[in-house]
């Protein structure tokens, strides 16, 4: 038996139609073919579409960072009203209480230092 050979042209026909068919696709000659440039109207029409909706989605998500921005600046406001006004209930009561005081004859008044700490020996 005699052992076949192989033909070198055969490979190299296959490889010449599948570059061929390549150059096609991507010089265009296929979207012709088929027919696409009496659409391209409509294909440009689709393109500024996803366009116009990816530059919207942009414009959406910087509002999104600017709301969550300022949520965080007016929970500060928020935390330092709340502060604020319980200093402020603090005062008046500390001055109600020292005009009862004052009113009933008594000795006490608030501290003039601040409290000191003890330290415990173990």
């Amino acid at each position: 038996m005699a052992k076949r050979e192989k033909d070198p042209n055969k490979k190299k026909g296959r490889f010449k139609r599948l570059v061929d068919k390549v150059v096609s696709y991507l010089s265009g000659d296929k979207l012709i073919e088929w027919g696409v440039d009496r659409q391209l109207g409509f294909i440009f029409y689709i393109f500024l579409i996803i366009c116009a909706s990816i530059a919207w989605s942009l414009m959406v998500e910087q509002d999104l960072v600017k709301v969550q921005k300022n949520e965080k600046a007016l929970q500060e406001l928020r935390i330092s009203y709340q502060q604020r006004t319980l200093d402020l209930v603090g005062m008046n009561n500390r001055t109600r209480i020292d005009g009862l005081l004052k009113a009933s004859g008594s000795k006490l008044h608030a501290p003039v230092e601040p409290p000191k700490r003890i330290e415990l020996e173990k």
